[in-house]
């Protein structure tokens, strides 16, 4: 991934490094990224899922990294994230993921990135689907798929599929 932008937001690649700098010592994160990192970021979710990202890129550290941190510019804060579970299978499908802190959630920042996130992937060789999930009661995230021009496919339960092809 490579950094993006949009009006409001930037996305930072979320690199090794930092992933590291994420669990070991957050202050110097905020000044590796001179940004505000607040209490609430990166969301237990994901601060539950690093050490799991971490050994996967230490197994490949000269692979692409597929996820980044989203920044608010204004403010020049960490608010969430957004990527892919890894890159393109073998029929070009990639799973899309991603997370905005609670105080910045409602303010259209994951639709922002999350059509951002989309462009560019369709524009990465080898990528022709993007897929997601996420629990039927979130209305969040249903809102967020629909507005990216996402396709509700069959639920799995109370897991909602979605998918967009290119």
């Amino acid at each position: 991934m490579q950094i993006l932008e949009t009006q409001r937001l930037k996305l930072l690649p979320f690199t090794l490094e930092l992933k590291r700098a994420t669990l070991a010592d957050r202050a110097k994160l905020a000044e590796m990224l001179e940004v505000a990192i607040p209490g609430a970021w990166p969301g237990a979710d994901m601060l539950e899922a690093l050490p799991f990202f971490i050994e996967v890129m230490e197994k490949d550290p000269a692979g692409l990294v597929w996820d980044g941190i989203i920044l608010q510019k204004a403010e020049q804060i960490a608010i969430g994230g957004i990527g892919f579970h890894g890159g393109p299978d073998e029929v070009g499908m990639v799973e899309i993921g991603y997370n905005i802190i609670p105080a910045y959630e409602r303010q259209g920042y994951a639709t922002e990135m999350a059509r951002r996130v989309i462009e560019w992937a369709f524009h990465t060789p080898g990528i022709q689907v993007i897929t997601a999930q996420c629990l039927d009661d979130n209305i969040g995230s249903i809102r967020v798929l629909e507005k990216v021009g996402m396709r509700r496919l069959a639920p799995e339960g109370n897991r909602l599929k979605w998918e967009l092809r290119k």
